[in-house]
Parts: C-alpha cells; structure tokens; sequence
C-alpha cells in the first residue's frame, strides 16, 4: 500500500490561502479538534474528507496529492484548478523542459558561465 502524508500540503495550502482551521473544519462539517488532527498528520484521512477540504479550497485533488508539486502561490495558480490531464500535461512539459536545459548546461559549461554573468549579484 502507498501513503502520501497530506497534512503538512493541508497545511501549507490553508495558509497561503489565509484560512483560519475552524473556519475550515466549519465549511467542512468537521470539529476544528478534528480538522486539527488531520493537520497534524494523525491517521489516515478518508478520498471523501479529502475531496471536502479540496472543494473548500477550490483546488482539485491531484494538485493536493501531488507532492512533487509544491505547494507555492505559483503551481497554484497555475495548477491548483485544473483539470487532471491539464495539470500532467503542463507538469511533464516543465520536466522536459528543465532536463533539456540542464543537458545543454552540461554540454556547454560556457553557457553556464554567460548566465551566471548575466544573473543579478546576490
């Protein structure tokens, strides 16, 4: 059997979302005390619960299950409402598109060099 701990995605979302726990366990029927255990890891919170959470969220499942995708105000926007094949079909594409630039990075280690001189100092 597969796991994938949610809790700390739950989290993340609900506060870069500005939500507060109870006004999330509210919209989701559920006990703040509750929605705090989900947080917290504890168990193994049930597809219905989870699609709950999701749909107070307004963000798609897979977006939350995804967890190489992080969760950032970014892959949010860009992600967290699209449809399944939507949301692999533009993450594969960001895949190829950094393997193919890190092969050209490696090939070239010139090129490396002019990005770095282009890039801002730190």
């Amino acid at each position: 059997m597969i796991t994938v701990n949610v809790a700390p995605r739950m989290r993340k979302l609900r506060e870069l979302m500005g939500w507060k726990q109870a006004a999330v366990a509210a919209s989701m029927n559920i006990t703040q005390q509750a929605f705090s255990f989900l947080e917290q890891g504890n168990g193994s919170p049930r597809i219905d619960t989870l699609m709950r959470f999701c749909e107070v969220m307004n963000v798609q499942l897979h977006y939350l299950l995804s967890t190489d995708v992080p969760i950032t105000e970014e892959t949010l926007r860009k992600y967290g409402t699209r449809p399944y094949s939507e949301f692999i079909s533009e993450h594969q594409k960001l895949e190829q598109g950094a393997q193919f630039l890190d092969q050209l990075l490696a090939s070239h280690p010139e090129r490396l060099a002019v990005i770095r001189d282009l890039s801002p100092a730190a």
